[in-house]
């Protein structure tokens, strides 16, 4: 009877032990668990609406009567005026060829220069300098990926320049001297086989470009007060022109030059003409530019040929004519926050749940965007009417992305 009475205490023991032991180990997985956060950051989200844009400008086409080779001065995209160098006439390819390398040798004969007027300064800004550096690097690199090599050696130049100021500034020895000398070496034995036949100059001001495009002058800005939309598919359905053989590229006149393209009338309801409205001209939310809206033309019930106006011209912009973009109807700035960090409570309120050191924290969330994969947060200003249960996300809040039984103020182990 006692062996029988001491085994069910030693039972009853064990059970007890395994008990506490189980509960220790839920505690232990509560509190020491690691929990999955995300920093939060400011994001800004464009609302946007897809369109096919067609350019239009008032061109002057340019042509050459003399026979030779044809070399651009003038920039793509340049402002000339009226009796501006734009081109050059060579008798032949050589001379052509030697003109192009005497104007790249020059380019790096004043940057070199440049870097030795450098050797007698001081107090630089070298985290400027660092920034400058590095953001040319990333340049080089994305025109190589892009296979963009228009700008390539300008940009090499430029990051070889800083660098060396950079190198100066650190005290280190940089001689251009020897450099110099050869850069002015090789362009004094091209010269005399450089000498252009004749010097092109521009008989009107505006924008140079050194090409055709084959749909110059299909439309003008003559035509935009009254353009129907049959003229627009016209335009932008016609056959590409054949560029002529004296051509010496074209003058893009006048400050302002237009972008027309249908769209849903209903879109752009909340805009009147005359609004600032941001366009993405290709696919890129880099190339984007601010219009005005000229004009809204309608086309039927539901749709209208949107007309926008804008000023800025560059070597980009100034060879655009048909292009897919996108009309930004809104931009939004907000604090994103992964969706699956987002949690609803009974009253319909979102909110997350924060690591702030060792200590979980419920923060309110005010979703102004809703995405596939996040949401953007505003806290609402003091006189709103949305009143919110907790304090608001922040900037750089480490929201809990994964993690169970989490609740306000638990512990972290």
């Amino acid at each position: 009877m006692k062996s029988k009475d001491r085994l069910l205490k030693f039972l009853a023991g064990a059970v007890a032990v395994i008990i506490v032991g189980f509960f220790c180990l839920k505690i232990f997985e509560l509190t020491s668990k690691s929990l999955e956060t995300q920093t939060v950051y400011e994001q800004t989200v464009l609302d946007t609406v897809d369109a096919e844009m067609y350019v239009i400008r008032d061109e002057t086409l340019l042509s050459n009567e003399d026979s030779g080779v044809i070399v651009p001065i003038a920039s793509n995209g340049e402002r000339v005026s009226r009796g501006s160098e734009i081109a050059a006439v060579f008798i032949s390819e050589a001379q052509a060829e030697n003109y192009v390398k005497i104007k790249s040798l020059n380019k790096k004969l004043e940057s070199y220069q440049k870097v030795d007027s450098q050797l007698r300064l001081a107090n630089l800004d070298i985290d400027k300098l660092s920034t400058e550096i590095r953001l040319d690097f990333l340049s080089i690199l994305d025109s190589a990926y892009e296979n963009d090599f228009d700008d390539l050696s300008g940009d090499e130049l430029s990051f070889a320049e800083k660098l060396s100021r950079k190198q100066i500034s650190l005290s280190e020895s940089v001689d251009c001297s020897e450099k110099i000398a050869s850069l002015q070496s090789q362009i004094s034995a091209l010269q005399s086989a450089a000498n252009p036949s004749r010097i092109i100059s521009s008989e009107v001001s505006g924008y140079y470009v050194s090409q055709l495009d084959g749909y110059e002058n299909n439309l003008s800005s003559a035509d935009i007060d009254n353009l129907s939309y049959a003229q627009l598919e016209v335009a932008y359905d016609a056959e590409k022109k054949e560029t002529p053989q004296n051509s010496l590229g074209k003058i893009i006149s006048g400050y302002n030059w237009y972008i027309a393209c249908k769209v849903d009338t209903a879109k752009l309801s909340g805009f009147k003409e005359g609004s600032k409205i941001n366009l993405i001209l290709g696919d890129s939310s880099e190339n984007l530019v601010q219009t005005e809206l000229y004009k809204m033309i309608t086309v039927d019930e539901t749709s209208s040929i949107a007309v926008f106006r804008c000023n800025l011209m560059n070597d980009s912009l100034a060879t655009m004519r048909k292009l897919n973009g996108k009309i930004v109807l809104d931009e939004m700035t907000g604090l994103k926050v992964r969706k699956d960090a987002v949690r609803v409570d009974k009253e319909g309120n979102a909110y997350a749940y924060v690591r702030r050191g060792n200590i979980v924290n419920t923060r309110s969330i005010n979703i102004i965007y809703n995405d596939n994969d996040f949401i953007l947060a505003v806290k609402p200003d003091e006189s709103s009417e949305i009143k919110l249960p907790y304090s608001h996300v922040r900037l750089y809040d480490e929201v809990i992305i994964s993690g169970r039984e989490i609740y306000d103020g638990m512990v972290i182990g």
